[in-house]
């Protein structure tokens, strides 16, 4: 009768090993999936932001240009600051040649400014550091971003 349960308690004991290395391998796999999914959103999130970033990165160069080529008179002129873009100061009318000052949703704080060496702005960029996932395919005012190494080289560039 003695040897018949300590069979039974081998066998038992047995049971419960194999059943926890069942469990192990169900973490470990679920772990490793759950790593994979991360990952892939993280890619995902950050192709959408630098999507965003060529989006508001264009509206800032268009309004630059189109504040240039409102300038009254013959005389072309340049923003001196972001804020210009907003309200013309230049005409007598309400003038807006961008709808609000965009955060950069690379870092959500403001563009840094481009100035020429006259101080007169011409471009807005990035202040991330982080490395693009974009590599290529961009337009043709843009093809230079196919070499930056972080984002704060894309340059978003109006020159008359």
């Amino acid at each position: 009768m003695e040897r018949a349960m300590s069979t039974g308690s081998a066998s038992l004991k047995a049971q419960q090993g194999v059943t926890f290395l069942w469990a192990l391998l169900l973490l470990v796999v679920l772990s490793l999936g759950l790593g994979r999914l991360l990952e892939i959103q993280s890619t995902r999130t950050q192709r959408a932001m630098e999507a965003e970033l060529l989006w508001i990165g264009e509206q800032y160069r268009r309004a630059i240009e189109r504040y240039y080529q409102s300038s009254p008179g013959e005389v072309k002129q340049l923003p001196y600051k972001l804020d210009d873009l907003l309200q013309d100061p230049r005409l007598l009318t309400l003038t807006r040649h961008l709808r609000e000052l965009y955060a950069d949703p690379m870092t959500d704080q403001p563009f840094m400014e481009i100035h020429d060496h006259r101080g007169m702005l011409i471009g807005v960029r990035s202040t991330s550091t982080r490395q693009p996932i974009k590599a290529g395919g961009f337009s043709p005012h843009y093809a230079h971003f196919a070499k930056a190494t972080g984002y704060h080289q894309w340059e978003f560039i109006f020159l008359p």
